[in-house]
Parts: C-alpha cells; sequence; structure tokens
C-alpha cells in the first residue's frame, strides 16, 4: 500500500499514544491525523486522500453500520478495527462480511503481546485481509441451527454469543446480570440485543423472549 495519509478515529482509549508513537516509528514516511469523529473524515477529505483508516473500538460500538457510513463515500482503501472486545469486533466482521468485499477491512486486536502486535500490524499494511480466528468462531456457520426458528418467514440469523443472550433475556435475566454471567460490559450486551431485536424483527426485549419460547427449541 502507498501510504500517504493514516488517519487514526478516536480519542485514544483504544489505541493509546504509546501504540500510535510505536505505529510512527515504523511507518515514517507516512502522514498522521488523529480524527475525534468519523464525521471529520469528510473535511480532511477535501484536500487530502485517506489510504488507511484505524478506527478504534468506541467510534463504532454503538452502530456499527451508521458508525462506518462516512467513510464509505472517501474510498478508503482500508479500514482497520482496533479493539479490546471480541464482541464488538465480531459485529464488525458481519458488517464487513456482508459487503462482500474483505479486502477493504482488517482488525487489530489490542490484547496481543507487542510482537504478535506487530506482526499483525505489519500484515494490514501490506494488504493483508488478517481474521483473528475468535472472531471467525464468534460468526454464524452456514447450515448450523439458528436456535430461532422462522420470524416472518425469515430465519433469524443470530451469531453464538447472540443466541446465548437471547436465551439469558427468555430467563429473565437483566443486561446487567447478563454482562456479569458472560464477562462482558453491560453496553456489549445492549448492542447485541439491539442486533437480536433487528434480526428478529421485534421491537423489544419482551417479543424477542417470546419468538424464543414458542418457535425455540434448539437453544438450550
Amino acid at each position: 500500500m502507498n501510504m500517504h495519509l493514516i488517519a487514526i478515529f478516536g480519542e485514544g482509549m483504544t489505541l493509546s499514544e504509546r501504540y500510535l508513537d510505536i505505529i510512527k516509528q515504523e511507518y515514517s514516511a507516512a502522514h498522521f491525523i488523529r480524527l475525534n469523529s468519523i464525521e471529520e473524515a469528510n473535511n480532511v477529505a477535501r484536500s487530502e486522500h485517506i489510504s488507511f483508516a484505524l478506527v478504534e473500538q468506541e467510534m463504532v460500538a454503538d452502530d456499527i453500520a451508521r458508525g462506518l457510513a462516512p467513510l464509505e463515500p472517501l474510498g478508503v482503501e482500508r479500514t482497520v478495527l482496533a479493539y479490546r472486545d471480541d464482541d464488538i469486533a465480531a459485529l464488525f466482521y458481519e458488517h464487513a462480511h456482508s459487503h462482500g468485499n474483505m479486502t477493504h477491512f482488517g482488525f487489530l486486536p489490542m490484547n496481543l503481546q507487542l510482537d504478535c502486535w506487530l506482526s499483525m500490524l505489519r500484515l494490514l499494511f501490506l494488504d493483508q485481509c488478517c481474521v483473528p480466528n475468535a472472531l471467525l468462531d464468534m460468526r454464524p456457520v452456514a447450515g448450523q441451527q439458528r436456535g430461532c426458528g422462522e420470524v416472518n418467514g425469515l430465519k433469524a440469523n443470530l451469531t453464538p454469543r447472540e443466541q446465548e443472550i437471547l436465551r439469558l433475556v427468555a430467563r429473565g435475566k437483566q443486561n446487567k446480570l447478563i454482562a456479569s454471567d458472560l464477562v462482558v460490559s453491560e453496553h456489549t450486551v445492549k448492542l447485541h440485543m439491539h442486533n437480536i431485536m433487528q434480526k428478529l424483527g421485534v421491537r423489544n426485549r419482551t417479543e424477542a423472549a417470546g419468538i424464543y419460547f414458542n418457535g425455540t427449541r434448539g437453544v438450550v
């Protein structure tokens, strides 16, 4: 990749200044800019072309599709998610995979040892499509039982994590307790519930639980 401008989206909660300094040392010929919102990319793009977008998970956690939408018209050659939460990264992967062109997306887990992290970063900058095995394991498998039957004539395509959360919701557990059981943040549970309700075509968790009880026998 012929890198001219590398844009870092985020306030340093996931990709700290220490890590950014390491990246700058590796790629001293590139120009770096840190932006507080993806929308700011539109202003930058008027004068410079963004070759590589490194997006912190906080920038897209609330809504993956909406969060990435402003980048799509800019022709960014590679968009990489820097993340610590596998659940958020798995949702990002689902969105990227649905676009049918994974060559434009990449994943940079921040919980790796430094040498492994650097190796992953170098592969990404070489235009390699790197997807950690942990994310592949969290995707729905073609042909596997979905655990939610049919909803309005459509099969619900829930990931294993979403099936697990739906099961706990159906048992009456609130988000805080689900988060504790699964050792994730309450925000992550809310994000999954939003995704589940969209896939099932329901308005709230009560309706989702009703679908579980009325049409599900595969989730235990």
